[in-house]
C-alpha cells in the first residue's frame, strides 16, 4: 500500500496515541512508590526488638511519668502510670492521683499487644536503626518507614529493662505529630494510687459474622477506614438498654476508637467539631459512664461526634490531626448542615487538601 493510501490517514494520530500510551506506562514504572502505598517492603528486622517489649510491657513491673507531646507549640501533658502485671495499668495526672484510672489489659490504650504489632508490619518496613541515648538511658531505635522512604514513626526501646520508653509518630512532611516518652523510669512494683478505679473491659470481641450481621442491620462497621487504619478490634456493651459498639481502627502507630450506638443526639451533646477535630480534657465526656475520661489533656487527641441515619457517631483518636479528619469522613456524614464544609475548612489550614 502507497504511503498516500487510505490508512495513512490514521497513521499519524495512531502513532501519536500509542507513543503516548507507552510513556505513560514507562513513567508509571519509573515513578517512585507513593507515601500511601500499602504494605512498604523491606525485611522488617526491628519486629523482634518490638516483640520483645511487648512481653516485657506485660511481665514487668514499674513506674514512670508519661510525657505527651503533641505538634510542635503544644504543651506536653504528664501523666503518672503504675504498671502491674495482671492488675493492669493505672494512669493519673501528675499530682492527682487520687483521680486515677486502671487500664485493663484488653484495652486500646495498652502500649503495644500483638494486634498493634501485626498491623505495623503490615503497613510499613520496620527496620532496627541502633542504639541511641534516650533521657541518660541506652535505648534500640526502630523505625516505621513509608513506601517512600520517609519515617511514619520511631520507638526508643530501653536496652536494660526491655520496656518500650518512647515512640515518635510524624507527619508526611517529617514533621513531629505525637510524641510519649517514658521519664522517672523506676522498674518494680511502685505505689498503686488507691483511689484507682476502671471500668470492667467490654465483652468478647465480635466475630466476623456477628460483624456481618451488624451491617445487614443497618450499622456502619468499616474494615478500613483509612489507608493505614484498619479494624484491629471490635466489641460491645449496652448502655441504657441499647447496644454500643466499640471498634478500634490501627495502623501499629496511630489509634482510632469509633464508638456506635442507635438514636440520637440531645441538645445538650450538639455535633462538636473544631477545624476538623476538637481536643478532648481531662474529664471530657464519653458515650458510656465506662468510658467517661480521656487522660492527657488535648495534646495529640481528637474527639467528633454527630448523628447520622439514626446513629451517633463519636470518634476519639491518639494520631496527627490529618489523620483524625480522614477517619471522621470516612463515616456517614451528619445531618446537620455545614459540618464537612468546616471539616473540609479545618483540613485545608492544617494542609491536607
Amino acid at each position: 500500500m502507497s504511503a498516500g493510501g487510505p490508512s495513512s490517514a490514521t497513521s499519524g494520530p495512531a502513532t501519536l496515541v500509542a507513543v503516548l500510551a507507552l510513556c505513560v506506562v514507562l513513567l508509571t514504572g519509573a515513578a517512585c512508590p507513593d507515601a500511601h502505598q500499602v504494605p512498604a517492603e523491606g525485611a522488617d528486622d526491628g519486629m523482634s526488638v518490638l516483640r520483645r517489649a511487648a512481653v516485657a510491657g506485660k511481665e514487668t513491673a514499674y513506674s514512670a511519668v508519661r510525657e505527651v507531646t503533641g505538634a510542635e507549640g503544644e504543651a506536653p501533658s504528664h501523666v503518672h502510670v503504675v504498671h502491674r502485671p495482671g492488675a493492669g495499668l493505672a494512669l493519673a495526672p501528675v499530682g492527682e492521683e487520687e483521680a486515677a484510672f486502671v487500664v485493663r489489659a484488653s484495652s486500646a490504650l495498652e502500649s503495644l499487644d500483638e494486634r498493634l504489632l501485626h498491623m505495623l508490619e503490615d503497613t510499613y518496613e520496620v527496620t532496627d536503626a541502633g542504639t541511641a541515648d534516650l533521657e541518660g538511658r541506652e535505648a534500640r531505635v526502630v523505625e516505621a518507614g513509608r513506601a517512600d522512604g520517609t519515617v511514619a514513626g520511631r520507638f526508643w526501646v530501653d536496652t536494660g529493662t526491655g520496656l518500650l520508653v518512647g515512640s515518635t509518630v510524624y507527619e508526611v512532611s517529617g514533621e513531629p505529630a505525637l510524641s510519649v516518652r517514658l521519664t522517672g523510669l523506676a522498674p518494680g512494683e511502685g505505689d498503686w494510687p488507691e483511689g484507682a478505679v476502671g471500668g470492667t473491659p467490654w465483652g468478647d470481641a465480635l466475630t466476623g459474622e456477628e460483624r456481618d450481621g451488624l451491617r445487614e442491620d443497618g450499622w456502619t462497621l468499616p474494615e478500613h477506614l483509612h489507608w493505614n487504619l484498619r479494624l484491629v478490634d471490635a466489641r460491645s456493651t449496652e448502655h441504657a438498654g441499647r447496644r454500643v459498639v466499640h471498634a478500634i481502627y490501627s495502623d501499629g502507630l496511630s489509634q482510632v476508637s469509633v464508638f456506635i450506638q442507635r438514636g440520637k443526639l440531645d441538645t445538650k451533646h450538639a455535633a462538636s467539631l473544631r477545624d476538623g477535630y476538637a481536643g478532648t480534657d481531662m474529664g471530657g465526656s464519653g458515650v458510656t459512664t465506662q468510658h467517661d475520661t480521656v487522660f492527657g489533656g488535648d495534646v495529640g487527641q481528637y474527639q467528633s461526634m454527630w448523628q447520622a441515619g439514626g446513629f451517633v457517631y463519636t470518634v476519639l483518636a491518639d494520631a496527627p490531626a490529618g489523620i483524625a479528619s480522614s477517619a471522621v469522613t470516612a463515616l456517614p456524614g451528619p445531618e446537620s448542615s455545614g459540618f464537612w464544609a468546616r471539616v473540609h475548612r479545618g483540613m485545608s489550614r492544617l494542609g491536607f487538601l
